[in-house]
């Protein structure tokens, strides 16, 4: 049987040999790039950040542990005979033992903090009354008639009435100092003098 060639056509290629669909370097497959294009740039792990972040102090309740114990120590003194300033422990005492503070470090510093201002305050009241009566009455013991009618009794009462004046100014700054530093996320202590260190953290 003679080979048999249409005229004007050259020979057939063979069927899977066709040109333009061969499987040269151009013909890449699914996820692979062509000839003549860069590869793109391969999957990188994300650059490390800055580690754990450390959850932000609870600002609200340190804050009101001194303005609790403020509040108890000027209105109740004003509203109830002076008593106020025996309980300003009482506020920052229930924030500290509430159970959803009871582990919160910043917390419970600044409840210390509060609570040993309040029981300092509570002993400088006590003091204060003792000196007050003790005063008038060694007045009373030791002046003579003379200075019993006079107004010689004002002295030894003034006398207290300022020391304890300007220890409770003294009291009522560094309670404000506290709060501002509680509200700003800081730590702060109280000078011994004012608060001194009976409850331990």
């Amino acid at each position: 049987m003679s080979d048999y060639h249409q005229p004007g056509y050259g020979p057939q290629q063979p069927y899977g040999a066709q040109p333009g669909w061969g499987t040269g370097p151009s013909a890449g497959g699914y996820g692979y790039p062509g000839a003549g294009y860069p590869a793109g740039p391969a999957y990188q792990q994300p650059a490390p950040g800055y580690g754990p972040q450390m959850p932000s102090p609870s600002k609200g309740p340190a804050m009101w542990t001194h303005l609790g114990a403020l509040l108890t120590v000027i209105v109740g003194s004003l509203l109830c005979c002076g008593l106020g300033g025996f309980t300003g422990w009482v506020a920052p005492l229930s924030i500290r033992n509430s159970a959803r503070n009871q582990h919160d470090p910043f917390v419970r510093h600044h409840a210390t903090q509060a609570m040993n201002f309040g029981f300092t305050q509570a002993i400088v009241a006590v003091l204060g009354v003792i000196l007050w009566f003790a005063s008038g009455f060694t007045f009373e013991a030791l002046a003579d008639e003379g200075q019993k009618a006079g107004d010689g009794i004002a002295v030894p009462l003034l006398t207290v009435m300022g020391i304890m004046g300007a220890y409770f100014i003294s009291g009522l700054v560094c309670a404000i100092i506290a709060t501002v530093k509680a509200n700003h996320g800081e730590l702060w202590s109280y000078p011994r003098l004012i608060a001194w260190p009976m409850a331990k953290g």
